[in-house]
């Protein structure tokens, strides 16, 4: 049987070059500080974009979810400015990193950070992933040195409600062409404050319409593999959640030893936006706990 390829492409170049300027646009507004150095990684997969924040203390990497680019990150790595903060496109999504080999399976995607991580001369980062980048962070402590990792409602810990998920990714469609009050209602119904930014919006919409995703199954983590996380692992689920049912995805994730989950009470799948001061904080305190002279290049 054919091995299947996961490459997903742009749909034309006007598109992409849409995407671009609306993205660059939307960059600017957000920062508030000079803008992170961008680098192009090389890997087997094509080069990996990384945005990175300098600072003398220990690197941290923040992966986003799907659909979306390192600019959610932008509050967190201001934040931060003591710490070596790097941003990283997921290969294959929306962002700058241009996919030339595609991935086969879920297991790619740690190779591949791998590979990014290996190339930027980093040693046992902190990794922090949301949704999609959860899933890559929590898979990617399994395989390789990490100091801790930190996830935000990830993928993988239980079986996604499929269903809701669409349901949450077509009210963002909708909440894109809607007047004000349908997206004040909208972002009120899946706690997704992104329905209240028009830009924002139309970024997510052109991204979905122009780069459909294609991506490998991601096969729920067994107790096995999650208990070979032996490392500092805290979690943060949102209770209204529409992907997962998070009771139960911090149950599983209180299992493991040294492990630490909690459930934000009125958040959803986007709680790295509602509740930025929470997640900050439990980013913080997974630093606070590595050596200073944590080991990282500065290129």
């Amino acid at each position: 049987m054919k091995e299947r390829i996961y490459l997903p492409q742009w749909r034309n170049t006007t598109a992409e070059r849409r995407y671009r300027d609306l993205d660059a646009t939307l960059w600017q507004r957000q920062l508030t500080e000079a803008p992170p150095e961008a680098i192009d990684v090389p890997t087997n997969f094509g080069p990996t974009r990384v945005y990175r924040w300098p600072g003398d203390g220990p690197p941290v990497i923040f992966l986003h979810g799907m659909g979306d680019t390192s600019i959610r990150w932008i509050p967190y790595a201001e934040q931060l400015g003591h710490n070596d903060v790097l941003a990283i496109d997921i290969m294959g999504d929306v962002g700058a990193s241009k996919p030339t080999v595609g991935f086969t399976n879920s297991d790619d995607y740690a190779n591949w950070l791998h590979q990014t991580i290996t190339e930027l001369g980093l040693t046992n980062p902190t990794i922090v992933g949301e949704s999609l980048g959860g899933y890559i962070a929590l898979s990617y402590a399994m395989s390789y040195p990490v100091s801790s990792t930190v996830v935000f409602d990830p993928v993988g810990v239980v079986k996604l409600r499929f269903v809701r998920f669409m349901a949450m990714g077509a009210g963002g469609l909708l909440g894109s062409f809607a007047p004000g009050p349908i997206r004040r209602f909208l972002a009120r119904r899946f706690r997704h404050p992104l329905l209240l930014d028009k830009q924002g919006l139309r970024l997510y919409f052109q991204g979905q319409r122009n780069h459909p995703p294609k991506l490998p199954p991601f096969p729920v983590f067994t107790d096995e593999e999650l208990a070979s996380i032996d490392t500092p692992l805290h979690t943060l689920a949102g209770d209204h959640s529409p992907a997962f049912d998070t009771g139960q995805l911090v149950e599983r994730i209180n299992k493991i030893p040294g492990a630490k989950a909690v459930l934000l009470s009125d958040a959803g799948h986007a709680l790295t936006m509602t509740h930025f001061d929470t997640c900050l904080a439990t980013v913080r305190s997974a630093l606070a706990h590595e050596p200073r002279n944590q080991s990282h290049n500065t290129r």
